[in-house]
């Protein structure tokens, strides 16, 4: 029997044992300041930069496409 079967065979569904109190704890958080944070938080800060001032935002997107070329 491989791990998979074991565990289907386990779970309350197929009449298996399932104890929740005996399971580990484990506290889970999501990740900081990662690569994908630091590019969100960017973006967000160009989109208020583009809706705060409606005069400049051609020169703002001018700027936005020239940096991604």
């Amino acid at each position: 029997m491989n791990n998979w079967e074991a565990i289907f065979s386990q779970s309350p569904v197929n009449q298996g044992y399932y104890n929740e109190a005996g399971l580990p704890q484990n506290h889970w958080g999501w990740p900081r300041g990662t690569w994908f944070q630091s590019r969100l938080d960017l973006i967000r800060d160009q989109e208020r930069t583009l809706n705060s001032k409606p005069e400049s935002k051609r020169v703002i997107a001018t700027q936005l496409r020239l940096r991604t070329m």
